[in-house]
């Protein structure tokens, strides 16, 4: 496990039972006490049972208290330092550069696991198989579906991209050519998203859905799912850089491995496209 354990706790937490929520809360405001602590003590410590840590410890994919434990000492620099907390009045910029970097960077990682290489190829091979890419998404992952947008029209791929639910709904509908569809959303709870994958659906369409969340509606119907990190916001990171960087990440391994399946054609339509803006300069 290369991620830190408060991170996969946080990552978690809504996931988890009552009890086992309860006791993960207690545990993320004192770690470090959890380390020289026995079960019973946790335990009692935690208002918890015995049993209730062991089930939160397999929750956690950990393999029982004392693999926990272990977990929180490899990862005891950055607990000293509060790097699993949210930024605070005041705080120094040079610790605001470090948590920020830390989240990313398990969220980074987190992400790495999750996606499955086989989905990936199976999603490369829906876009080489159709004309017609079609992306959307809401808020931040608007920014990524616009991502995957210029991308891909760089290299001659027909993209039909817009921030409008409704003329998203009319280009899968009315587009004569073979597409597909790749659908944005954190939460896979989007109702505009979840209405588009379903149009896409119902044309035959193929559905590849970016998502951290694969018991989701829109995850439900998707062909190929790709499964990110949820990014694990804090509430002053209410713009959602996390699960954005992610799903850039997502779309950027799509997008080169795309690129490196049809290598000569892409890299003969980036330098079109390349010698073309620097007439602009």
């Amino acid at each position: 496990m290369k991620y830190n354990i408060i991170y996969i706790m946080k990552e978690k937490l809504n996931s988890l039972s009552k009890a086992e929520k309860q006791l993960a809360l207690w545990i993320m405001e004192n770690p470090q006490e959890v380390i020289n602590m026995s079960v019973t003590n946790l335990a009692k410590q935690a208002n918890s049972s015995p049993a209730t840590i062991v089930r939160l410890c397999y929750s956690l994919g950990l393999s029982g208290f004392t693999d926990l434990k272990l977990q929180l000492s490899k990862n005891l620099p950055q607990i000293e330092e509060n790097l699993h907390t949210d930024i605070v009045k005041n705080e120094t910029i040079d610790n605001i550069k470090k948590k920020l970097k830390f989240n990313l960077n398990n969220s980074f990682e987190e992400t790495f696991n999750l996606l499955n290489d086989d989905v990936i190829s199976q999603a490369i091979d829906y876009i080489e198989e159709n004309t017609t890419i079609f992306t959307f998404g809401l808020g931040a992952s608007g920014i990524v579906s616009e991502d995957i947008y210029q991308k891909f029209t760089r290299i001659g791929r027909n993209v039909i991209f817009s921030k409008d639910h409704h003329l998203m709904s009319t280009s899968l509908v009315s587009n004569s050519l073979p597409g597909t569809f790749i659908a944005i959303s954190n939460s896979g709870e989007k109702q505009e998203v979840i209405h588009l994958a379903r149009i896409a659906k119902n044309q035959n369409i193929p559905v590849i859905v970016i998502t951290s969340s694969p018991d989701s509606s829109l995850a439900v119907i998707a062909d190929c799912l790709l499964i990110t990190s949820s990014g694990s916001e804090a509430p002053i990171r209410s713009s959602a850089t996390n699960s954005m960087m992610v799903q850039l990440f997502a779309a950027d391994i799509l997008f080169s491995t795309y690129a490196s399946k049809n290598y000569e054609e892409t890299m003969n339509k980036l330098n079109v496209s390349k010698q073309i803006i620097e007439t602009l300069k």
